[in-house]
């Protein structure tokens, strides 16, 4: 219980827990923006697989979404096809279904 209300014990992207969630379908060569707004109290250090991207000045694979309705925006370009994970770093998240699968359309 969390402010006296029942609340899912799944961790979400897009209100879909993995494995059950839709892939994210990029296409090669695509420039993709990925935005997230953290409606937890809780710090998520979401990493994705196979592609680095921009943050400031620094190139990462990896971003923390602050808690509170923190904002974090960035943008790749889709240079490595395959299928990538996308997940939140922190096991218990990840275990519970915080996480997509990126994959690329043939």
């Amino acid at each position: 219980m969390m402010g006296g209300m029942m609340m899912d014990p799944r961790w979400t992207i897009n209100g879909q827990a993995y494995p059950d969630a839709e892939p994210l379908e990029i296409a090669r060569g695509e420039r993709v923006r990925f935005r997230m707004v953290n409606h937890s109290m809780m710090l998520h250090p979401m990493h994705l697989h196979g592609h680095f991207f921009r943050v400031g000045d620094a190139l990462k694979d990896t971003v923390l979404v602050p808690p509170h309705m923190g904002r974090v925006v960035f943008d790749f370009v889709a240079d490595d096809p395959g299928r990538w994970f996308f997940h939140c770093h922190n096991l218990y998240h990840l275990e519970s279904g915080m996480a997509r699968e990126v994959r690329y359309r043939a």
